[in-house]
């Protein structure tokens, strides 16, 4: 059994392949990080799902991309977590980019970008990741991400910045009070994870200029700092993971065309294409 992973910093997408069947089995745990999970949280993490560890014995292989997996420390940190509870599988620890360009690209050249909980960009030959960036994180960079969204808004409803309707909303759905804000923010775990659960507010007002400034904003610095970056951007399709891209395809979109950029492939849940692009390079 082959084991795929496709970590994000809000939630792990696990698929288990079976070669002699082609039987896929799919799980999901919350997001594995190793720059801000230690050895344990990431064994908890995975151990909270237990039919994913049930099937522990039978898996032979791993192949996990995940946030935070850029260093060889790093991959470590997340290789012995796994081993711990896959005892009898091969383990392979890689960056979520390099998932991403697999799901988007294919074998094909292109730029693969992912506008999750975070964000970053990478330039695919069709064979290797040829040129990255390396993201930031949520508090220097992330830009149009979920976490860059939901700071905006915070930062707006606590300077009293936002439209009236949608102040009213966060008080009366959210039942916001600064305090609450900066605890959550500068004293809790995982302050990117609750950033970015306040980004489906733009989706919900839509329609309002507010929310248009803003996505056109943060749409715009993303293709300033993580598409325009690259040389010749404008002659490859440039595709997109995660849910951010997904939801505000339009306004990505318009954004686009202002940089005469092709727009590729929107891939919503990425690791079926992931495990596609490893089956297929195992039976050529």
């Amino acid at each position: 059994m082959i084991l795929f992973a496709d970590s994000g910093s809000t939630k792990t997408a696990w698929l288990l392949y079976d070669p002699a069947t082609t039987s896929r089995k799919y799980f999901e745990t919350v997001g594995i990080n190793p720059i801000i999970h230690h050895h344990e949280e990431i064994y908890q993490k995975i151990f909270s799902n237990t039919e994913l560890v049930a099937s522990a014995p039978t898996v032979q292989e791993i192949k996990f991309f995940g946030a935070g997996c850029s260093s060889p420390e790093r991959n470590r940190l997340a290789e012995a977590a796994l081993k711990s509870i896959f005892t009898n599988a091969t383990i392979e620890i890689d960056h979520d980019m390099k998932a991403a360009a697999y799901a988007i690209c294919g074998s094909e050249p292109g730029i693969a970008c992912i506008l999750g909980t975070g964000s970053n960009s990478i330039f695919f030959d069709g064979e290797t990741l040829v040129e990255s960036y390396a993201g930031i994180g949520y508090i220097l960079g992330d830009e149009a991400s979920g976490a860059y969204f939901g700071k905006t808004i915070l930062r707006d409803f606590i300077y009293h910045l936002l439209p009236q309707e949608i102040e009213a909303y966060l008080l009366s759905e959210y039942k916001l009070e600064k305090n609450t804000i900066f605890q959550l923010v500068y004293k809790e775990a995982s302050p990117n994870r609750y950033l970015a659960s306040f980004a489906p507010i733009l989706s919900k007002f839509r329609e309002t200029d507010y929310a248009q400034v803003v996505l056109q904003k943060g749409f715009t610095e993303f293709f300033d700092f993580h598409v325009s970056c690259f040389e010749n951007f404008q002659e490859y399709p440039i595709g997109f993971v995660g849910s951010i891209a997904t939801t505000f395809k339009p306004e990505l979109e318009k954004v686009a065309a202002e940089f005469e950029c092709t727009l590729g492939k929107f891939v919503t849940k990425p690791i079926d294409e992931i495990a596609d692009y490893f089956i297929a390079k195992t039976s050529n």
